[in-house]
């Protein structure tokens, strides 16, 4: 058995190096071209036995994964270098690769990963000054994950941080994303005006950085809220032009967004045949890789080119399709949120209570996200009047608010027996069963409301026992107080019921009047 001399060794190690930095440079640039020098570099560590530069390496590849949409591979490539990392005790490539992870899980919808993994990125990389750039990228994708999340106000606080320590740095690409991110806000909430300032900003910077995905990405964010404010025609130039770069870069992922952008815009403008060949397209990338987001919306993109090709039939069973796919997201989400929130309060009542204070309050950021709150009951009765005083960072109280069939106004107040992890969990469950029930079902009356939710309670709490024991059936829901108000706009009316939650009404002439 030969041994290397220390010189050489030394001398190969940073070649390993060099290939590493050289791959990380060119991943927007040419992706293909960073996971060919990641794989170099990474074979040559391997015949080394360089287990720094398999890290970095590794997570090189990981990198150029993400970039393409390969999601269940890139995670597999973090998690080698992240197992590495901590062998070594490398504090920065600790706190990359749990960042690489968090944004990757996000991706995949997988949620209460993509909260314990940046959340903890940022421990690592708070100890490190030169990575404040990348403690700024992992406050931005916290950022998205709350867009994604519809906490809009959330959202635009994580990347307006993010943003102040990019502008410190002069950090032009963390920038760009953000100033993206940002603009994308703007559409969904409908400030366009706000949007185009900062998708114009964006466009600047990824021309001055000269980078064809850059560009690419910029366009196809303008064409969007283009395709958003109705001026499709506009879009259509813009995603042109992205077309162009993407197919040029090689990059499909993109290419597969821009074309799902483009058939939006075909469709909007009658041209059906342009739509049909976008949706070939669309089909033909989705075989070769893995799609994300768009599994979710191209249904609903086919079912209205084949509205509008009169092909009622297929119409019927892509909408019926994209409902589907949305109630799952909404439900997947809701789960993934609720594992999250159990692990890191778990953490916390083991006794790592210094390492799980971070957690704890992203537990409480995520009980916001999830159970909303007085925003939403303003949008609905703008005159109310909302307090809230929990006892503990989580607790078992939320407000619900919905819309229901013929223009419904529902809002229930529910309260979970106990306090900390054990209501949270509770008011999790309840909150998601609300949503089901009202918006799924379509169930408006107060009273129907209070009886399905009582029944899917104990079908999830109480699975098996109920099968040997059927005066579960009539037993109370344990733990909860409900009470569910629906206004009827149209008739005048208001209903009410209550499980152990009285309503109470004022009179200008009686005062307060509690009805039981």
């Amino acid at each position: 058995m030969s041994t290397i001399p220390a010189p050489e060794l030394e001398r190969q190690q940073k070649l390993v190096d060099e290939l590493n930095i050289q791959a990380y440079d060119e991943r927007y640039n040419n992706t293909q071209l960073t996971l060919q020098l990641a794989q170099d570099a990474l074979k040559k560590a391997e015949a080394l036995h360089y287990e720094e530069g398999k890290a970095w390496a590794l997570r090189n590849i990981g990198i150029a994964q993400a970039i393409v949409g390969s999601y269940a591979e890139a995670e597999k490539s973090f998690l080698e270098a992240l197992s590495l990392f901590e062998q070594l005790e490398n504090t920065r490539g600790l706190g990359l690769v749990l960042s690489n992870l968090g944004t990757v899980y996000q991706q995949m919808n997988r949620m209460d990963r993509a909260v314990e993994y940046l959340s903890r990125s940022l421990r690592y990389l708070q100890l490190v000054p030169d990575l404040a750039f990348f403690y700024g990228q992992a406050l931005a994708n916290l950022g998205s994950l709350f867009g994604e999340l519809e906490q809009f106000s959330l959202a635009r606080e994580y990347h307006e941080k993010a943003i102040k320590i990019y502008e410190d740095l002069r950090a032009q690409h963390g920038m760009l994303f953000s100033l993206i991110s940002l603009g994308g806000l703007a559409q969904i909430t409908q400030d366009y005006a706000m949007g185009e300032q900062y998708l114009a900003k964006a466009l600047d910077i990824a021309s001055e950085l000269g980078e064809e995905d850059l560009v690419a990405r910029v366009l196809l964010a303008q064409a969007q809220l283009y395709n958003e404010m109705g001026r499709h025609e506009e879009a259509l130039g813009l995603l042109d032009r992205a077309e162009k770069l993407t197919s040029t870069i090689q990059n499909e992922s993109l290419e597969l967004h821009v074309w799902a952008a483009m058939m939006e815009a075909q469709l909007a403008l009658g041209l059906l045949d342009r739509a049909q060949e976008s949706a070939q397209r669309i089909e033909g990338l989705r075989k070769k890789i893995s799609s994300g987001v768009i599994d979710y919306f191209f249904p609903e993109l086919q079912a209205r080119l084949a509205e509008k090709l009169g092909n009622y039939r297929e119409a019927y069973e892509r909408y019926k399709e994209y409902t589907q796919n949305r109630f799952k997201v909404q439900r997947a989400i809701n789960q993934n949120l609720l594992s999250a929130l159990d692990r890191i309060l778990r953490e916390d009542i083991l006794g790592a209570q210094k390492e799980a204070a971070a957690d704890v309050a992203v537990a409480r950021r995520i009980q916001e996200v999830l159970l909303h709150g007085e925003p939403e009951l303003k949008a609905i009765f703008p005159e109310s009047v909302y307090w809230l005083q929990p006892k503990g960072i989580v607790s078992g109280d939320f407000v619900w608010v919905g819309r229901g069939k013929e223009g419904a106004q529902i809002l229930a107040a529910v309260d979970a027996s106990g306090a900390g992890v054990s209501a949270a969990m509770l008011s999790t469950i309840a909150h998601t069963l609300l949503y089901e029930i009202v918006t799924v079902r379509g169930v408006t009356d107060p009273g129907r409301i209070l009886s399905q939710m009582h029944k899917s309670l104990l079908d999830l709490l109480y699975p098996t026992a109920k099968s040997r024991a059927p005066e579960l059936e009539n037993m109370q829901a344990e733990g909860f107080q409900v009470g569910v108000c629906t206004v009827f706009p149209s008739l005048g009316e208001v209903h009410y019921a209550g499980a152990v939650l009285p309503l109470w009404v004022y009179n200008p002439v009686l005062g307060w009047e509690q009805l039981t």
